[in-house]
């Protein structure tokens, strides 16, 4: 009888412990590929600012150079919102909305933060290829109510 052989009645442990390993393995590859552009604790001064409000997004310009792209995220509003950088020729106002979920589809999108809460300031490091996106907040209905501006990357 092979150790491990759990047919006929060996022992499970090393059997168990290859499991764990592999399941470790998976959540590790599942990471690294969500890691693409997130959230940041960098001391690198922001490219471009965002300025949040009930029911409202404002860079402080509108273009940036393409590459790596520090977005310096301001929440003034007292509620939780969130931003995501969507790569799209349409106009800001013309994105696709879900009605069951009255959130944007988010076809397009490269990147984000969520969970941006009320007088909070965070950073998003990100990169962008040249072409033209849209931010917004996709909290349901926020979208509708205003949260998108363009951004062209050059």
């Amino acid at each position: 009888m092979a150790l491990g052989d759990r047919a006929t009645g060996g022992d499970p442990r090393p059997f168990a412990w290859r499991t764990v390993a592999a399941a470790l393995t998976a959540i590790a590859v599942v990471a690294s590929a969500c890691a693409g552009a997130a959230p940041s604790d960098t001391s690198e001064v922001p490219t471009l600012y965002v300025d949040m409000s009930d029911f409202k997004l404002v860079t402080d310009h509108p273009s940036v150079a393409a590459g790596r792209v520090v977005i310096g995220i301001r929440n003034h509003a007292a509620m939780l919102h969130e931003l995501k950088v969507i790569k799209t020729d349409l106009a800001p106002d013309q994105l696709p909305v879900d009605g069951a979920t009255a959130k944007v589809t988010e076809d397009g999108k490269v990147g984000g933060l969520e969970n941006i809460s009320g007088g909070a300031s965070r950073k998003l490091v990100i990169e962008l290829a040249p072409g033209k996106y849209v931010l917004i907040c996709n909290v349901a209905g926020h979208y509708q109510l205003g949260m998108h501006v363009a951004l062209d990357v050059q």
